[in-house]
C-alpha cells in the first residue's frame, strides 16, 4: 500500500482523475463527428484510421521511452493529447475533427508504454497493484463523467466540452511536471537505430505475448457483435443492452486493483493467462446459454477475464531488456491495435456469413491459444518477477 504515496503513482493518479471528470466514449465521439454532418462512410474511415494511428503511435511511443527517457515521452505526449482537444474545440469540418481525433488518438498511444516504464521503474515488482489502483480511480471518475460530458455538450456544445477538457490537461501538465520522478528508466542512447528494434524482435517470449494479444483481439471480434445475438436471441431492448456496459465498466472497477496485487504475487504472466482462460469458457457457453440472466452471468466472467488479462501489457515488459521495455510494450500494443482492426473488419463478414455459434467458437478458440501461447513464454522466461536482474529498479 506505501507504493500509491510514490510521486509517481500519485501523479498518474492526478492525472487520470483529471482525465475522467469529461469523459468521451465511444458513442459520445460518434456523435461528435456526426455533428459536422459526417456521413458513416466517413466516419468508417475515420474510425479504422484511429486504429493505425494507435499502433503507429504505440511503435513511436515505445521507441521515444526507449530513446529520451519514460519521462519526457509522458510529458510530450500529454502535450500533443492536450492539442489535439484544442482542435477538436475549434474543428468547423469532420476533416478537422477527423484528424485531431487521429492525432489524440496516436498520443494517447504512445503515452502507454511510457506510462507502464515509468511505474515500473518508481514501484518496481508492485507495478501492477498501482496499475490496478489507477484503472479503478478513473473508472470511478469516468462513469459520471460520461454522464456530466452528455449535460455539458447539451448546454454549451461540443467546442464548449473539449475546450474544458483542454484546460484539465493544462492544469495535469504542470502536475506531471513537479510529480513525475526525473531519471527513472534507462535510457538506450542508440535507441533511434534499427538495430534497437531489431534485438526486441529476436526475444522468443517477448514474440509469444505480442503474438498471443495478436490472437485474441483477432478472435475478440465478438465482442462488437454479440449485441446482436443478445437481441434476436431474448428480444433484448436498449435498457437491457445498457446493462451490458455498466457490467463491464462495475466488474473492472471491482476487479483490476485486486487482479494487480494478485499479479505481483504470483506472476503478470499467470494472471493475464487465467484471464484469458475465462474469456474463453464466456465466450464458448455464450451461444448455449438459455436465459437473459445466465447471458449477463456469462458476460460478466468475460469481463473478469478481460482485467485481468490487461496484465498482459505489463508481462511485456516483464520478459524483455529493461533499456528495451518502452519498445516492448509498444510493439505488445502495436499487436492488439493490429488484431482488434483485423477483426473488426473481417469480423462482420465471418458473423453475417456463418453465424453467432461460429463466431463464439471462433473467439472461445482464440483465447485458448493466447493463454496457451503465454504459458509458453511464461515458462520461457519465468513467471514475470525478478526477471531482469541488472540493477534494482529506481524507486522515488
Amino acid at each position: 500500500m506505501k507504493t500509491l504515496w510514490n510521486r509517481a503513482v500519485l501523479a498518474f493518479l492526478l492525472f487520470n482523475l483529471l482525465a475522467g471528470v469529461l469523459f468521451v466514449g465511444g458513442a459520445l465521439l460518434v456523435s461528435f463527428m456526426r455533428s459536422f454532418g459526417t456521413t458513416p462512410a466517413q466516419l468508417g474511415m475515420v474510425l479504422g484510421l484511429g486504429w493505425v494511428a494507435s499502433a503507429l503511435g504505440s511503435l513511436t511511443g515505445g521507441a521515444l521511452t526507449d530513446h529520451i527517457g519514460p519521462r519526457r515521452t509522458v510529458l510530450l505526449t500529454a502535450a500533443v493529447v492536450a492539442i489535439a482537444l484544442l482542435g477538436k474545440a475549434l474543428s468547423r469540418h469532420w476533416l478537422q475533427a477527423g484528424g485531431c481525433h487521429l492525432l489524440g488518438m496516436g498520443a494517447q498511444a504512445a503515452l502507454f508504454p511510457a506510462a507502464v516504464v515509468l511505474l515500473k521503474a518508481a514501484v518496481g515488482e508492485e507495478v501492477g497493484s498501482s496499475m490496478g489502483f489507477l484503472n479503478t480511480a478513473f473508472s470511478l471518475v469516468a462513469i459520471p463523467g460520461a454522464m456530466l460530458t452528455g449535460w455539458v455538450v447539451q448546454r454549451y456544445g461540443w467546442s464548449a466540452l473539449f475546450l474544458a477538457k483542454f484546460a484539465t490537461y493544462l492544469l495535469a501538465l504542470p502536475l506531471l511536471v513537479l510529480l513525475l520522478p526525473k531519471g527513472a528508466g534507462q535510457i538506450d542512447e542508440q535507441g533511434e537505430a534499427a538495430g534497437a528494434w531489431w534485438e526486441v524482435l529476436r526475444h522468443p517470449p517477448l514474440l509469444l505475448v505480442c503474438v498471443s494479444v495478436f490472437v485474441v483481439t483477432v478472435g475478440g471480434y465478438v465482442h462488437a457483435y454479440y449485441p446482436y445475438f443478445v437481441q434476436e436471441r431474448f428480444a433484448a431492448d436498449v435498457r437491457r443492452l445498457a446493462l451490458f456496459d455498466s457490467l463491464y465498466n462495475g466488474v473492472w472497477m471491482l476487479s483490476n486493483w485486486p487482479a494487480g496485487v494478485a499479479a505481483d504475487r504470483v506472476g503478470r504472466g499467470r494472471v493475464a493467462m487465467a484471464g484469458y482462460g475465462m474469456s474463453a469458457v464466456a465466450w464458448l457457453f455464450f451461444p448455449f446459454a438459455s436465459s437473459l440472466p445466465r447471458i449477463y452471468l456469462l458476460y460478466s466472467l468475460y469481463c473478469l477475464g478481460n482485467s485481468l488479462g490487461f496484465y498482459a501489457s505489463v508481462f511485456a515488459a516483464d520478459v524483455a531488456p529493461e533499456r528495451l521495455r518502452g519498445r516492448a510494450v509498444g510493439l505488445f500494443d502495436a499487436a492488439m491495435y493490429a488484431g482488434s482492426a483485423l477483426g473488426d473488419g473481417a469480423g462482420g463478414v465471418l458473423w453475417q456469413h456463418w453465424g453467432a455459434r461460429l463466431s463464439f467458437t471462433l473467439a472461445g478458440g482464440a483465447h485458448l491459444v493466447g493463454a496457451a501461447l503465454l504459458a509458453l513464454s511464461d515458462r520461457g522466461k519465468g513467471n514475470g518477477r525478478n526477471n531482469h536482474p541488472q540493477g534494482p529498479p529506481c524507486r522515488c
